[in-house]
């Protein structure tokens, strides 16, 4: 059994799978790196990568299935003792392992990027992580039950599609029915910053794919077809469970990651420990506008992003490097002055809207352009800013259209 299972490793599908779900997740990686320095976003981007991970091990299972029956393998062992349902296991388990090298390798080239700045978490990325090995298992025994069931030497090119319409169908058919939990944790994998799948659901969503691959592989393999109610009723519970389960349940706030980190110099700006590695960057063109707005009623003394201490701050994403560092430096340069000076929410209209780009463009030193939108050659400053805040206050139209003129 060893002999055939390195067999099927080394010489058959298992390794062109996992090259091509090294190549493929790295690619997704590395073209759109939010998970620079958290080791709990970048197991989420590989868990979501499943929607087209999920396909590519089908495929190879069907291809595997199909090249079996070329070969007549299962005539084959029909004059034999052995049973012929292991080659069919020790094929699935190669898969299976194959898939699983390549994510490991591609995480593995991920981590050495995150290791010199990976910020704080509680640990429960690793069990979202592991759902990868199930989930894969379940797509190899998906693709070598239709390439094993289906004679038909075209169903390895239907195999990606129908693979992702099955990946999608319950997730669907929970979401039409106004159940959306199940659908956002297989299919958008919309998890929150600083958020991690509960320790339960990432136990139940591994449960839950074990059990289609248990009942792919009952399907493919035994002579009493009839079996497989056994793990497709354990499916059926498994998939109504997840989808009555609040969403709230499924993800929930990582409390280590959530912590505030602030500077311990100069003005007072904080950032959730997830996006520690960004702070210091902040900080170089933060602190300065702070300090511009020093002594000014009405104005920020302090900038603090999301955070668990303080949930009625705005929501922000810092878009980074593999490396951690800011991807444009100028635009968040733009976006912090903006924040400073209010995005004025309340205030409708074209004046208060003027009024705070002049006021962003004063604050980021774009002195030339805040002139140009003023419109009335007078250079805004402190005393400026001062009528600015108190304009806003009751979205004063009247205040706001004398600082225009």
């Amino acid at each position: 059994m060893n002999r055939v299972f390195r067999n099927e490793f080394y010489c058959g599908t298992a390794g062109p799978l996992a090259m091509t779900m090294l190549i493929s997740l790295v690619a997704a990686l590395f073209l759109q790196p939010l998970w620079a320095g958290s080791w709990n976003d970048l197991a989420l981007v590989v868990r979501a990568d499943l929607i087209f991970t999920w396909p590519l091990v089908a495929t190879a299972g069907a291809w595997a299935a199909g090249r079996e029956i070329r070969r007549g393998t299962e005539e084959l062992l029909a004059t034999v003792p052995r049973p012929s349902w292991q080659p069919f296991l020790v094929s699935w388990v190669a898969l299976t392992l194959g898939a699983v090298l390549g994510i490991a390798t591609a995480w593995g080239i991920a981590a050495i990027f995150v290791l010199p700045i990976a910020t704080g978490n509680s640990g429960g990325w690793i069990a979202a992580l592991l759902i990868c090995i199930p989930a894969h298992s379940a797509g190899a025994a998906f693709g070598m039950t239709l390439g094993r069931l289906v004679r038909w030497r075209l169903i390895v090119l239907l195999t990606p599609a129908l693979a992702y319409l099955a990946y999608m169908a319950v997730s669907w058919a929970n979401f039409m029915l106004g159940y959306d939990s199940l659908f956002t944790i297989l299919v958008s994998a919309q998890v929150p910053d600083g958020a991690m799948y509960s320790l339960s659901s990432s136990a139940l969503q591994a449960m839950w794919f074990a059990a289609i691959a248990a009942a792919f592989l009952v399907l493919a393999v035994s002579r009493r077809r009839w079996l497989v109610l056994v793990p497709a009723v354990l499916v059926v519970a498994l998939t109504l469970l997840l989808a009555s389960i609040p969403l709230a349940r499924h993800v929930v706030a990582d409390p280590v990651a959530m912590q505030e980190v602030c500077t311990t110099r100069g003005p007072t700006i904080c950032v959730a420990r997830h996006e520690e590695h960004v702070l210091d960057e902040l900080a170089e063109f933060g602190q300065p506008m702070l300090a511009k707005l020093g002594g000014i009623p009405g104005a920020p003394e302090e900038v603090r992003f999301r955070s668990s201490a303080h949930p009625d701050q705005p929501s922000y994403l810092h878009n980074t490097t593999v490396t951690g560092r800011l991807a444009d430096p100028a635009q968040e340069r733009e976006w912090l002055a903006n924040m400073l000076v209010g995005t004025v929410p309340t205030c409708d209209g074209e004046p208060f809207y003027r009024a705070f780009s002049v006021a962003g463009s004063w604050l980021a030193d774009d002195v030339e352009r805040a002139k140009r939108l003023l419109g009335n050659g007078r250079v805004p400053d402190r005393e400026w800013m001062t009528a600015y805040f108190a304009a806003r206050v009751g979205c004063d139209t009247d205040a706001t259209l004398a600082l225009l003129d």
